[in-house]
């Protein structure tokens, strides 16, 4: 990726490394990104999908797996405007006959993916057909970042421990949980970091959709961090996670000025709070103030 040119160069103007600078940031902040659920059958993707970005973007079956082909569901605004394409796919290990048909979809899904999110339910025990899934992405070369999302931690035993009122594992749900975790690290050989514990209701409540909010933003690039905050639910995106998205895009732009970094460094402040007029003061502060 080449570098904008410094100001000295011939016949370059502020007003023309600040369109180039305005055009690139916009780019970021319009970038529509591709996400693939991937899992076993019945874990709860739609849901997923559906809880973490506020909107009934896909179907929710109770007695029957109901996705059978790969389905791309635009949610947000129009295209090129923003939005993101989630990629609902077969679950695996629902259909012995299937079952190779569907690895061989997940490998050829990934590498046009930004992000995959690997659902497991957690009253799963059997995760044989899941783990050599996953192996066969990874073994496919694949770089994108994937992060585990154990689905229905409030069927977590004790049961009888979940706190309702506040949609939350009581102390020895937590435990469990953690075990949990901990279990699924040590069987798919995956970072406990890049393992999370959702649920969600019927309801619109959830426990723990701002972590994984959070933890999203933490494994993608710097230029495609904004768009994963911009789409998911407002309630879902804590302030960290804001902040994180607004720095990645400008790395992003420090990346692409390369030696060029120290004379564009005000041009880009000015770029990125017009960009963004409801920044947040501390937000705002911190870019005013950033390698000056």
């Amino acid at each position: 990726m080449s570098a904008v040119p410094k100001l000295s160069a011939p016949g370059v103007t502020r007003d023309k490394l600040a369109k180039e600078i305005q055009d690139r940031v916009n780019r970021i902040r319009s970038y529509t990104p591709k996400a693939g659920v991937f899992g076993n059958s019945g874990v709860g993707k739609s849901s997923l999908c559906n809880a973490l970005f506020g909107r009934e973007v896909a179907k929710v079956a109770d007695v029957k797996a109901c996705t059978r082909e790969p389905q791309t569901i635009f949610v947000g605004a129009e295209h090129g405007k923003g939005g993101i394409d989630l990629i609902d796919v077969p679950g695996i290990g629902e259909d012995p006959t299937r079952h190779k048909e569907y690895i061989e979809l997940y490998k050829s899904l990934t590498p046009n993916l930004d992000l995959i999110l690997w659902a497991i339910k957690a009253d799963d025990r059997n995760y044989a057909s899941a783990i050599e899934g996953y192996e066969q992405v990874r073994s496919a070369g694949a770089t994108v970042p994937i992060i585990f999302v154990i689905t229905q931690v409030d069927k977590t035993n004790d049961i009888e421990d979940w706190d309702h009122q506040a949609y939350a594992p009581g102390g020895t749900q937590r435990a469990n949980i953690r075990k949990k975790e901990l279990e699924v690290s040590k069987k798919f050989d995956v970072s406990a970091r890049n393992i999370i514990s959702i649920a969600a209701s019927k309801k619109g409540r959830s426990f723990n959709l701002t972590s994984l909010v959070d933890l999203i933003v933490e494994a993608l690039p710097n230029e495609k961090k904004y768009a994963f905050t911009r789409e998911a639910k407002e309630e879902n995106v804590s302030e960290e996670a804001r902040i994180s998205a607004e720095k990645g895009i400008w790395e992003s732009i420090k990346d692409f000025a390369g030696e060029a970094w120290d004379t564009l460094k005000p041009l880009v402040v000015d770029v990125l709070i017009a960009s963004a007029p409801k920044l947040l003061s501390s937000l705002k502060n911190w870019i005013s103030r950033t390698d000056r």
